[in-house]
């Protein structure tokens, strides 16, 4: 039996300086994508699990992008065309594919839905298609409508993607064996969350998947998932919300998802963030032991859709680089070049920062040495996209006294201990450590963690739901408005 395998993935955000291009993903077509193989992607996770299972993979496609803005029309017409050129040159029995599940483009508030669509064009619809989802998808009906599954991701930080992956091929085994289209139960939430703390390690999250499992396993329910959508969209229909797959629209399953969703709003007061300002950054540190403490620039996180050009957490730590211990990441193509210039050794002289956005801070005047060099490329050792390559470009490390800021040409994933070690600087050694991220690199550096200090500011990614200047979005929702909510007269079976 044979299976389609696709990835199409990009995390759109409304408030990101530039929209995305077809060069900003990596693209590998047909074959090509087997790179993915032993690797905690989805695609790694299809490849791995249809060899177990004894089916035949077929590669199609693999795109993958860094989160940044709405993709441009002509991106998404591109991408949908190599995906579909492949699909008419092959015959299989299904098709696999991992999405995002929020992702835009110029007119489409759902690329994910548009891309579907297409796919349907080309295919019969007695073909399943089974998507994988991000935890922080917006799941939307229109998304469904050319679905016969989906499965999400069950952590975040996100360590289970190629886990995602396999059940999605095990989904796939069962809709093929069964022989019928199984329906979606949904139920939306009008909630956001901050994802400083909507973890899985604890909370409300890590309450909701044991009881998700446990109150559905003997009801019929084949794949159940609960989306907490990523608060960076500002489109009108957005939120969180579950999904269960099921062979049969038994009423036991509208209850206790509803009874879940119930428990999870009165829940929502514990999703507050302990921020931490610059103007008190520094004393905060104190509070710790010794050891690494990371500080958080998640208004920043290049893993929401930010340059990572902001410039908030170099203009705090500048006046106490004699008593710090710090590496910091910039993004910074115009100073990383003069670096080169300069050489290894040399003295750098100009500004950083605030390169390629200039809303939420500036560029920063400041002279230090140039101590590193390289081409930025390095691979994720951690457990988050284990084995995947990261290219930064050109790269220099500046030495500013105790504080290194490590500058690159492009945006990238600061998840990982392996972004300062590939640049010559070992994080357990130092007192801070600067991250663009709100919670995914907690997985890489729990080992050497002191702790975390969330750090607000103004930024394409800020935490600080309630200081977002959001415009299109569906009112009221949590957090930004107090309203009454009751979740018994939710949910349909689509």
């Amino acid at each position: 039996m044979k299976i389609a395998i696709a990835s199409v993935m990009q995390e759109s955000n409304s408030f990101a300086p530039t929209r995305s291009l077809l060069s900003d993903f990596q693209i590998h077509v047909g074959a090509a994508s087997e790179i993915y193989r032993g690797t905690n992607t989805e695609m790694g996770g299809f490849l791995e699990e249809c060899e177990e299972l004894g089916l035949e993979a077929l590669p199609l496609l693999s795109a993958w992008a860094l989160p940044a803005g709405p993709v441009e029309e002509t991106t998404l017409d591109q991408l949908c065309e190599l995906l579909l050129n492949q699909i008419q040159d092959e015959k299989f029995e299904g098709l696999l594919i991992a999405l995002h599940g929020a992702w835009l483009s110029a007119t489409h508030t759902s690329a994910d839905a548009e891309l579907i669509r297409r796919i349907r064009t080309k295919i019969k619809d007695e073909i399943p298609i089974v998507a994988t989802l991000d935890l922080h998808a917006n799941v939307r009906p229109a998304l469904l409508e050319g679905l016969w599954g989906a499965v999400g991701y069950r952590t975040y930080p996100h360590v289970d993607m190629a886990e995602t992956g396999r059940k999605a091929v095990n989904l796939m085994s069962k809709i093929l064996k069964d022989g019928s289209r199984p329906g979606f139960f949904w139920l939306p939430i009008p909630l956001l969350a901050p994802p400083q703390v909507a973890t899985t390690e604890h909370g409300p999250l890590q309450e909701l998947f044991v009881n998700l499992d446990e109150q559905l396993k003997d009801l019929g329910s084949i794949s159940s998932s609960f989306f907490c959508v990523q608060p960076w969209l500002d489109v009108e229909e957005m939120g969180s919300g579950f999904l269960v797959v099921a062979n049969s629209k038994r009423p036991e399953i509208a209850e206790v998802v509803r009874g879940l969703a119930s428990r999870f709003w009165e829940q929502r007061s514990e999703f507050e963030v302990d921020w931490v300002s610059p103007e008190t950054l520094v004393s905060k540190l104190q509070q710790f032991r010794a050891g690494p403490v990371i500080v958080s620039e998640g208004y920043d996180a290049t893993t929401g859709g930010a340059p990572g050009d902001h410039s908030g957490l170099l203009q705090t730590l500048l006046p106490h680089r004699e008593k710090l211990s710090a590496c910091i990441f910039l993004v910074d193509p115009v100073a990383a070049r003069e670096a080169r210039r300069v050489g290894v050794g040399g003295e750098f002289e100009g500004h950083l920062g605030a390169s390629l956005d200039k809303r939420f801070s500036q560029p920063v005047s400041l002279r230090g040495r140039v101590r590193h060099l390289s081409d930025g490329v390095f691979t994720l050792r951690g457990p988050v996209f284990t084995g995947k390559k990261i290219d930064m470009g050109l790269t220099a490390v500046l030495e500013l006294e105790g504080l290194e800021v490590v500058v690159a040409s492009r945006a990238v994933m600061t998840i990982d201990p392996e972004l300062y070690r590939s640049q010559g600087i070992e994080p357990r050694d130092r007192r801070v450590v600067g991250v663009k991220s709100p919670s995914l690199f907690k997985p890489g550096f729990k080992d050497m963690l002191a702790g975390v200090l969330y750090l607000d500011m103004p930024g394409v990614c800020r935490g600080h739901l309630r200081e977002i200047p959001f415009r299109n979005i569906h009112r009221p929702i949590h957090p930004l408005d107090d309203f009454p909510w009751e979740s018994s007269r939710e949910g349909v079976w689509l």
